[in-house]
């Protein structure tokens, strides 16, 4: 029971009758016992989920958890742990898709590593925000030496940076800072402060028909509109072409507008394909623009001896964007945003007395927030400091070089069948293909994999994506779990055929 707190008003002091405090962690025996009894009931809830789990979905619909979801009223008494766990059992872990599973080949989510978790479970109970070393310390420097270690593998001389949530935030500061950077340098203008100017012509990005939404994202939340945005045609392996890529550039400079930057793409979403860098840099060079390499996906290869050259190239890169919790087996979050020059982060730094005074930086005292859109920010840096020191980056670069073999395992799987047809060579961890029998037409090919894909998820068997190419609908694998094995290929693969068919026989449309 809560007791009540109480101010004597003659002497103005607080007295406090029992309070029960026992919720908050802290060194009080109580905290202490029911810190550890909450954590051994999740380890044992999340075993449960390991050991019960055999198919990555439960194939639950939307409308039936939200019955139950709608039933829950915050404003009742608390009630017993063991009931709140199994109504978590009920609305979440026995619907949780299980990433872990081979049969799971669908987004860009991978199995974790075990120091990952235990990374997750220090940073979570001691609560560090990496935003100021008053409140880091130690963990301020961990970050930096890690953003460090991934500016020496792209090949940054001096490289610095920040850790972020995602993908999506580091391509979004670097176009943050390609535009400040353009009005800086090339129009002497501060756009932090009087905001978009385009006197003297709308500001050009530049990217691959098959980048990554958050390009043209970013350009919207940051005034230059998504049209500020030239999509560049690629090549037959997805690439972008070069020659369009100068062409386009020329273009708007002959219109009268302003290139700013391009955007390479070091793995994208769909095909796994890598822009040629190198010839990219050159261009990049040339005309004075800002060049950008996000590999969310494609960072990977920084820790592989056998396949690091497909980078070649990103040295010539201003900024990188790195998804450890892609292709490094982190628990999300976790990501990275590194610049090859430091001082152009500044462009984004802020100063408030309480937080970080200007004082501070100039007596060199290390505080992320001069260089992070975030203020509060988690300590996510950890979970990869633990998994290089508790498994070395050797090892951990041989979890990924297997992903790049089974993909093309999964290819060859693919290509051996007759009733499917594959659209990409096997490049990184993504192939994009469909069921395709012979006698239908387009029209009803389309029809046929949308229905297989939403047939096959409410069975929950196994997880694919899906995508668009040309109109088209397509199937899609994305290989992250280096336990798959060709035998789960062909299992999936046979999982489809056989819904394929069976729709096939079942649907009108078909006939």
């Amino acid at each position: 029971m809560v007791k009540k707190l109480f101010i004597d008003d003659n002497n103005m002091n607080t007295t406090q009758e029992q309070l029960d405090l026992s919720d908050l962690f802290n060194h009080d025996k109580d905290s202490i016992d029911k810190y550890k009894k909450g954590i051994n009931t999740a380890t044992e809830n999340v075993l449960s989920f390991l050991h019960n789990r055999t198919q990555p979905f439960s194939g639950v619909a939307h409308e039936e958890l939200q019955k139950v979801v709608d039933k829950i009223d915050f404003k009742e008494a608390p009630t017993s742990s063991h009931l709140v766990f199994e109504e978590l059992q009920e609305i979440y872990l026995k619907h949780a898709v299980a990433f872990h599973l081979p049969k799971y080949i669908a987004h860009l989510n991978c199995p974790i590593v075990i120091p990952s978790l235990i990374g997750e479970q220090i940073l979570s109970a001691i609560n560090s925000s990496l935003d100021t070393w008053d409140q880091s310390a130690g963990g301020t420097l961990i970050e930096q030496k890690l953003i460090d270690w991934t500016g020496q593998q792209i090949g940054y001389p001096t490289p610095d940076g920040v850790f972020t949530s995602g993908g999506t935030q580091s391509n979004l500061m670097a176009i943050l800072l390609m535009r400040d950077s353009f009005y800086q340098k090339k129009q002497q203008y501060d756009v932090t402060k009087f905001g978009v100017n385009t006197d003297k012509g709308k500001l050009k990005i530049f990217c691959s028909e098959c980048s990554h939404f958050s390009v043209k994202k970013s350009a919207a939340l940051l005034g230059l509109g998504e049209d500020a945005v030239i999509s560049i045609p690629v090549d037959d392996n997805f690439k972008m072409d070069c020659e369009a890529l100068e062409s386009a550039i020329l273009k708007e400079f002959i219109d009268g507008n302003c290139p700013i930057g391009v955007v390479a793409t070091a793995g994208t979403t769909d095909y796994g394909s890598i822009d040629p860098l190198k010839s990219i840099g050159v261009i990049t060079e040339r005309y004075q623009l800002w060049f950008h390499v996000d590999a969310a996906v494609g960072g990977g290869l920084l820790l592989s001896n056998e396949h690091k050259y497909l980078l070649d190239g990103i040295e010539k890169s201003d900024s990188t964007t790195i998804d450890y919790h892609k292709t490094y087996f982190q628990t999300v979050s976790c990501s990275g945003f590194i610049v090859k020059e430091p001082h152009n982060l500044n462009l984004i730094s802020h100063h408030a007395e309480y937080l970080n005074p200007k004082a501070c930086k100039d007596a060199g005292v290390p505080n992320q927030v001069d260089k992070s859109l975030q203020t509060t920010k988690r300590f996510d840096a950890l979970k990869l400091w633990l998994t290089f020191r508790l498994m070395g980056t050797e090892k951990l670069g041989s979890y990924y070089d297997q992903t790049l073999a089974l993909t093309k395992v999964a290819a060859d799987c693919i290509q051996n069948r007759k009733d499917f047809e594959l659209l990409n060579p096997p490049s990184l961890h993504c192939l994009v293909f469909r069921f395709a029998p012979i006698n239908l037409n387009a029209d009803q090919l389309n029809q046929l994999n949308i229905l297989i894909r939403k047939k096959l998820f409410s069975n929950g068997q196994a997880v694919v994506a899906g995508t668009k190419f040309k109109g088209n609908n397509y199937l899609k694998f994305t290989i992250l779990n280096p336990t798959m094995s060709k035998e789960n290929f062909e299992e999936i693969l046979s999982i489809l055929a056989m819904i394929g068919e069976q729709l096939l026989e079942e649907e009108k449309q078909f006939i």
